[in-house]
């Protein structure tokens, strides 16, 4: 029997008119072996049949009003706008509309899916954050992108989804250091265990990037486990030795007027 789809959602979100969004898990789908279940990605070697039948559960979840943006994510700051003419995001690791029935899509197995939303402006956008995404400023670069458009910081809520955590991530010590010499220390994202290695907490370390560039502590929201302690729910890159599937975050206005 095929397991029920895992649909995170914040709260608070819930709230706010139109607005529809989730971080879903790798529970649900019919795709087999190391990307069982839900995988979405068409690039990781799944049978694309499968995975075509995956995104139409999705559709199903979603009542079939939204059309899914994705993006080529290559772990850069590209930040991407999009309305409804486009069929793709292209090469990018953030993308903005104003768009109705539009789901900005990001696809991750480990990386920081990051949901944003302005309610007054009604602007959104959906960011990918790895290591090299959160040196570059990735998350930054999107809070820029929404000032340009008349987006204010005070006005802007956050959401990080499932990621691999700080229990986790050993990286070397010289991604820590390149991250905090560019955007200063950071005693919760960066503990130090010798040897030249380090771990690093990726939701930390954009929280602390995104409330040093004007975000409201208070409009960040951090929801689900660590991927690669729950390898079991959602897609992990560590977890898995690399062979694995992605899953879907994403958020949208529904279609039509209002």
């Amino acid at each position: 029997m095929t397991e029920l789809p895992n649909v995170l959602r914040v709260p608070a979100w819930e709230r706010i008119p139109r607005l529809l969004h989730g971080f879903f898990g790798r529970c649900g789908g019919v795709s087999r072996g190391n990307f069982a279940a839900l995988n979405l990605s068409r690039h990781v070697g799944d049978d694309p049949a499968l995975v075509d039948r995956n995104w139409r559960c999705v559709d199903a979840i979603s009542g079939g009003a939204l059309r899914f943006l994705t993006m080529r994510q290559v772990h850069g700051t590209q930040v991407v706008f999009v309305d409804e003419s486009q069929r793709t995001g292209g090469e990018a690791d953030a993308l903005v509309t104003r768009a109705r029935g539009l789901a900005l899509s990001v696809l991750t197995a480990d990386c920081v899916p990051i949901l944003w939303v302005a309610p007054t402006a009604g602007v959104i956008a959906a960011t990918h954050a790895g290591w090299r995404g959160t040196l570059g400023g990735i998350a930054a670069r999107t809070l820029r992108s929404l000032q340009a458009v008349g987006v204010e910081p005070a006005d802007v809520l956050v959401a990080l989804g499932p990621a691999i955590g700080g229990c986790c991530y050993e990286v070397s010590s010289e991604i820590v250091d390149q991250v905090q010499n560019r955007w200063g220390l950071m005693p919760g994202a960066v503990r130090r265990t010798g040897g030249g290695r380090a771990r690093l907490d990726l939701r930390a370390a954009n929280t602390a990037i995104l409330t040093r560039s004007g975000l409201p502590q208070s409009h960040i929201t951090r929801i689900g486990p660590c991927t690669r302690c729950a390898v079991s729910q959602y897609f992990s890159h560590r977890g898995a030795d690399g062979a694995t599937g992605r899953q879907l975050s994403f958020v949208a206005w529904e279609a039509g007027g209002g």
